[in-house]
């Protein structure tokens, strides 16, 4: 066999090369050479020698079918999921170093990352948001699997194992959403592991098992956390090597089966240098684009530090539950939460074996088809039912504290720019009747404070909207009986020498601000025969929050008063 001219090279050059063929056997610089500039290889090739003596290599076939590679058939999203498991592999192991699992020191930590650790915030954005593209992802791989009949005979097994690590992603993407231990994580994760309780039987053992007690706390976070970063890693790994493996013995299923009159290609696509340079292009792309969207549009915000005696408002779990909280609103959540949901898990565990139909034509496969149509479309309705917006009885009162000073995350007014919103105390009073428009009390409903004129355009837009809000939650909850609404912004300062606040309005280099939102209505009630009655007496909701120049530092009060 020929040997390359690089082998009988000495010095720094010849150690270069035998460094590079421990890589890529048998490729030295002159085979990389001819390789990038798109030279035929020589006989014998030395190329192909590189999947019989480097492992990286061995494990892809050297050459792979048209078909197999076709964009628009696989459109890569079994490498995709690969790709994004890796990214949460790395961006997980920069993040370990500085996360404490502990309930006193978990939110400390996940605000140092994002504030004091270089690149911490965009690290944390990548993982968070790749945690979602990642479920995406492997949901879609299973769909283009399902309407393509991928799963069938001799590829059952495949689809057995993809539904394993479709499992995994799940439970990968749901550990870790613990981890943050703010007001979202933990009662989303609150309410899905109670879940678990309402399995019969063992249930309450597997609730107490996961949790480390009756409630969340110390010995749930270090559990999801070594499930997070141990188990469930080791676990996906395993699958994931099983399931390439089963892909590489059956080859990909190939597009021409799927139309009677599709004749097969032989034309084979070399792996190298064509389909890994193809790949490494499409990483460059994707680390790219992820890395710029993490930096410039997406930010994984924290809400309020975990507490377990308060409640927010419009609690919900992550997006790829929605179908399992809208299945909790048909009924009994042990006959749909836990029956319905296992038999939909079983069925596509088991979906290869069911379906005895050999032929994976599209012609002959309509009632499948139709079939992944209905069932798609009644997971996406089933999803939207679970949002907090269907279903449940709003209080009008809830939802405008929710919608402008909100406790958790921002609300409308903290959207408007800190400069923006008046410098002096601000007063906005709106008042609704229901023989009447929704009206304001004073010049553009300014009570006290700046001209309307002073208004910058973004605050008059958000107090217009105010407006609009309190007239169509009035007319919404039939229980909210003629409200006044006061929007109220004052100047906020904290002497040195006492625990007062007191007022300014004229104070240079202002960076705290306080907004109260106060609600006040008649109320009403049913009476015996279910009429509708209004009484004499006044309900009162007060809500408030301080602002400064960084956001929001200090949440109010939110308790009713009648």
């Amino acid at each position: 066999m020929a040997v390359s001219p690089e082998s009988k090279r000495k010095g720094l050059g010849g150690w270069l090369t035998e460094v590079g063929r421990s890589f890529f056997p048998s490729m030295g610089a002159r085979e990389w050479r001819e390789t990038l500039r798109g030279g035929p290889a020589p006989r014998p090739n030395p190329r192909m020698r590189v999947h019989s003596n480097s492992f990286w290599y061995h494990i892809r076939p050297r050459s792979l079918s048209e078909e197999a590679t076709a964009w628009y058939y696989t459109m890569g999203l079994g490498w995709m999921s690969f790709f994004f498991f890796v990214l949460e592999a790395i961006t997980g192991l920069v993040l370990m170093i500085y996360y404490s699992p502990s309930p006193n020191e978990a939110y400390a930590t996940m605000t140092q990352i994002m504030n004091d650790v270089p690149l911490g915030g965009l690290m944390r954005n990548i993982h968070r948001l790749g945690a979602h593209f990642m479920v995406a992802v492997v949901i879609l791989h299973m769909l283009r699997t399902y309407f393509t009949a991928s799963y069938k005979a001799p590829r059952q097994f495949i689809w057995f194992t993809g539904m394993l690590l479709l499992f995994m992603t799940l439970l990968l993407s749901f550990s870790g959403y613990l981890l943050p231990w703010d007001q979202l994580a933990f009662w989303a994760v609150t309410i899905g592991s109670s879940m678990a309780d309402a399995a019969p039987g063992v249930g309450p053992a597997i609730g107490r098992l996961l949790r480390g007690g009756a409630e969340i706390g110390a010995g749930a976070l270090l559990r999801f956390y070594l499930l997070h970063i141990f188990m469930l890693p080791m676990l996906t790994i395993i699958f994931i090597s099983i399931h390439y493996y089963a892909v590489r013995k059956q080859e990909i299923s190939p597009i021409h089966e799927l139309f009677e009159n599709k004749k097969p290609t032989k034309r084979k696509i070399p792996f190298l240098p064509d389909q890994v340079f193809f790949e490494l292009a499409v990483i460059v792309v994707l680390t790219f684009t992820f890395i710029f969207i993490n930096n410039f549009f997406w930010d994984a915000k924290l809400e309020n530090h975990a507490n377990a005696l308060e409640t927010p408002q419009h609690t919900q779990a992550p997006w790829y539950f929605f179908w399992l909280q809208g299945m909790l609103k048909l009924g009994d959540k042990i006959v749909w939460g836990l029956g319905i949901a296992g038999i939909i898990f079983g069925a596509l565990f088991l979906l290869p074996y069911i379906d005895r139909n050999p032929s994976r034509r599209f012609k002959d496969r309509k009632f499948a088809v139709a079939g992944g149509i209905v069932s798609l479309i009644v997971f996406v309705v089933v999803s939207y039912g679970g949002l907090p917006a269907f279903g449940i009885q709003k209080v009008g009162s809830n939802e405008l504290a929710v919608s402008y000073v909100p406790v958790e995350g921002e609300g409308r007014v903290m959207e408007v720019p800190f400069d923006q919103v008046p410098q002096e105390k601000f007063v906005y009073k709106v008042y609704y009747d229901a023989t009447k428009d929704a009206f304001v009390e004073g010049e553009f409903g300014v009570a006290e404070g700046p001209a309307p004129e002073a208004l910058s355009p973004v605050f008059k837009e958000m107090l217009l909207e105010l407006k609009h809000d309190v007239q169509k939650w009035a007319e919404y909850d039939v229980l909210f009986v003629r409200p006044t609404v006061t929007l109220t912004i004052e100047p906020w300062l904290y002497q040195q020498d006492t625990d007062a606040a007191e007022f300014s309005t004229a104070v240079d280099g202002l960076l705290q601000k306080r907004v109260t939102l106060d609600m006040e209505w008649t109320t009403a009630g049913y009476d015996a025969d279910g009429n509708l009655v209004e009484t004499p007496e006044k309900s009162r909701y007060t809500q408030y929050k301080f602002l400064n120049r960084n956001g929001v530092v200090h949440v109010g009060d939110t308790e009713p008063r009648n």
